[in-house]
């Protein structure tokens, strides 16, 4: 009799569970409905994904493919700045709908958030300036790297043995500490090191460090979300407009 109540107990306590998630995941895309907004938490400094304009304005690759997006769902998007590195734990905590600021899919990110489908292929590139002897991952040994925090950028660093690592809050400043010879190197994405090395400044070495697909973040539980996320994307695909999108972001 016991074991019954106690079974009875363990049941009822399972399906509470399972019946919660889904109705906070469905009534967070109802309020994003019903507010016709969505909030974005974007940290605006890893062009040509996001960036600030000469104008001030809000631009990217990200940007753009984000409004075209929200243009599907008749949403308006309201963008909040922070560092990349706290976009996650706002995220987790509700303070915006989603995060959409250059993530790639990781197992590690995959325990705190879930993803949209992705929406970009990328790759980690050494970066370094053009008198440099580094011509491979070999010749970082004993060498300083700056990479953004957070970024997996910084997850392919401190693989590397024998190599200091430093880790800035935007790969701004990492170029600039490369620029300035105050790092050998710097670990980033293959577009944002593309755009970077437009100044004449920097040179790529050697062969990518790894290949990783870009996505939307959001809560855990939040798949409602991020599946309408994923109808916008499909039909932002379908009908040309991502294509321009990355022809017009050279990606």
């Amino acid at each position: 009799m016991k074991s019954n109540k106690m079974f009875t107990i363990v049941v009822a306590a399972i399906l509470t569970v399972a019946l919660a998630v889904p109705a906070f995941a469905g009534a967070v895309l109802d309020d994003v409905k019903k507010a016709g907004v969505i909030t974005v938490g974007n940290s605006p400094d890893y062009p040509p994904f996001e960036s600030i304009g000469d104008n001030g304005e809000r631009i990217g690759f990200d940007i753009d493919l984000l409004n075209a997006m929200a243009k599907k769902m008749d949403l308006e998007i309201k963008w909040v700045t922070m560092e990349f590195a706290a976009i996650v734990t706002a995220v987790q905590s509700g303070q915006v709908n989603v995060g959409m600021s250059g993530f790639s899919i990781t197992p590690e990110r995959a325990e705190q958030v879930s993803f949209s489908a992705p929406y970009i292929a990328s790759g980690q590139v050494i970066v370094t300036r053009p008198d440099s002897d580094i011509a491979s991952v070999a010749d970082l040994k004993g060498k300083k790297i700056a990479v953004q925090l957070g970024t997996t950028g910084e997850q392919q660093a401190d693989k590397i043995e024998g190599a200091e690592v430093v880790k800035p809050e935007s790969y701004n400043i990492a170029f600039m500490m490369l620029h300035n010879r105050a790092a050998d190197a710097v670990i980033a994405d293959l577009s944002v090191a593309d755009e970077y090395m437009k100044q004449g400044t920097f040179k790529r070495a050697g062969e990518p460090l790894s290949f990783e697909e870009f996505a939307i973040i959001s809560k855990k539980g939040n798949e409602p979300l991020l599946d309408a996320l994923n109808k916008a994307l499909e039909a932002v695909k379908a009908d040309g407009t991502y294509d321009a999108i990355v022809k017009k972001w050279n990606l």
